[in-house]
């Protein structure tokens, strides 16, 4: 089965139209779907991952992406973001001694945090801006 990968600004005008359509959208899974359907009306061969559509949501400010998310029983790594990609960086919190320890990280780009447990996004809310 054949398929093609649209532009980035055509999923960025399907996304735009899915949320004016559909309003809040409550699952990455749905979301995409809805994107699909809007992308399939141009070309019925276009193809499209969930990542991507959430990632060009974040990052071109589209939507306001609310995180649910489990801890799980791994220690953070303090790397790259799982939800958008971006660059975390470290939460400090100041000790009585004078000094600071690191208590979790957060990612500027899209809000997502996490302790020294790592949290697993689990569900995401798209609301559009």
């Amino acid at each position: 089965m054949a398929y093609r990968k649209p532009s980035d600004t055509e999923i960025l005008e399907a996304i735009k139209d899915a949320l004016q359509r559909h309003g809040v959208v409550n699952s990455q899974r749905k979301m995409t779907e809805f994107v699909l359907k809007e992308l399939k009306r141009h070309d019925p061969d276009y193809s499209v991952s969930e990542a991507r559509v959430r990632r060009l949501a974040i990052d071109n400010g589209l939507a306001k992406v609310e995180i649910h998310a489990r801890e799980s029983a791994k220690k953070t790594s303090a790397r790259d973001c799982p939800v958008c990609g971006g660059k975390t960086v470290k939460i400090r919190n100041e000790t009585v001694y004078g000094g600071t320890v690191t208590v979790g990280y957060k990612c500027k780009t899209c809000g997502y945090w996490t302790g020294l447990k790592q949290r697993v996004p689990t569900l995401y809310v798209f609301c559009p801006k």
